[in-house]
């Protein structure tokens, strides 16, 4: 037997031996098993904001650095104005 089969063999047991324990938890305690159930749905939700968020974050950084940039070309501009209006 290959060395991935015994690793796979360990890991199916041990996800088995998971499932076991949360449904024995859960029927013990079915406060748990709701608690369980929310987690997973917050889990699901906080996924699917994980992109948009990235997004959001790019598009402020981008925002910041133009309106940085509009900063420096305004001061540069009131400063060619002032000059203009003292000659």
């Amino acid at each position: 037997m290959c060395v991935w089969a015994v690793y796979a063999d360990v890991h199916n047991l041990e996800s088995h031996l998971e499932q076991v324990r949360r449904r024995r938890d859960d029927a013990r305690d079915p406060v748990l098993h709701q608690l369980r159930a929310v987690l997973e749905m917050l889990q699901q939700r906080q996924a699917a904001l994980d992109p948009q968020q990235a997004r959001l974050t790019a598009a402020v950084d981008t925002l910041q650095q133009t309106t940085a940039s509009l900063g420096t070309v305004n001061s540069q501009l009131e400063t060619k104005v002032l000059d203009g209006i003292k000659e």
